[in-house]
């Protein structure tokens, strides 16, 4: 299944990104930010004839912080929003792996991480939703960024992106994946383009993408590019 995230309408309120999201296709990702904060609007979502994912929000929450008072803020908030995927039937909510400041901190981080593993398995079972952590792209603050970073039991989401700014998208391929999220770039910078409007070899990864059950979702700046996007993966056979 196909789905479009909501972050290709962030212009509009939740409630008419989400119409237009269900006049093109069965599934939207709602990106819980901004004018789309499932934590004021969940009520929204009952209105539409839509499957959900839900990305959890990453303003403000970082599972990896050196801090242990905002590490543990960041599961609680975390935990309601797996409570709202949950009401919403959202089957999986998308997490960032969180991220350090200074080079420094990075093994700290690191370990901070480890230890929110366990909790987000928790919360998974606790609401019935799968939580999935999502590879990041190159900025050297990020966590995730190779194919071999352990987390847990947790689910994975293969951000084709992300790993294309990292050129080791053929290794993540590797990795036992849960959820997709597509666009494309010239790998230098996070550009959320279009599949053929970068230099993603699309080849590479069409068959899987074919073949796999799971939910893909369109990741795009503008509802422009998210519609060039549905387009281009329709004539790769993908659905």
């Amino acid at each position: 299944m196909i789905g479009i995230s909501s972050f290709a309408y962030h212009d509009l309120s939740l409630g008419e990104a989400l119409q237009n999201i269900e006049h093109v296709v069965n599934c939207a990702e709602i990106f819980s930010e901004g004018k789309h904060d499932l934590f004021k609007l969940n009520e929204i979502a009952f209105s539409y004839d839509l499957k959900y994912t839900v990305h959890a929000p990453s303003t403000d929450l970082n599972l990896a912080s050196i801090r242990e008072p905002i590490r543990n803020a960041a599961l609680q908030l975390v935990e309601e929003m797996a409570d709202i995927c949950n009401e919403i039937d959202a089957e999986l909510m998308v997490v960032h792996p969180g991220y350090f400041p200074f080079a420094y901190d990075m093994d700290f981080a690191f370990n901070a991480f480890q230890k929110s593993l366990p909790v987000l398995e928790r919360i998974g079972e606790d609401a019935g939703v799968r939580i999935c952590v999502e590879n990041m792209p190159k900025w050297e603050c990020f966590l995730f960024r190779e194919p071999d970073f352990d987390i847990g039991a947790n689910d994975f989401v293969l951000d084709i992106g992300h790993a294309n700014t990292m050129g080791n998208l053929e290794a993540f391929l590797e990795r036992e994946i849960s959820h997709f999220h597509i666009h494309d770039n010239h790998g230098d910078n996070d550009e959320h383009l279009p599949p053929g409007e970068g230099n993603i070899d699309f080849s590479v990864i069409e068959g899987l993408l074919r073949q796999s059950n799971s939910i893909k979702i369109i990741e795009n700046k503008s509802a422009e590019d998210a519609l060039q996007s549905l387009s281009a993966l329709k004539n790769m056979g993908i659905k």
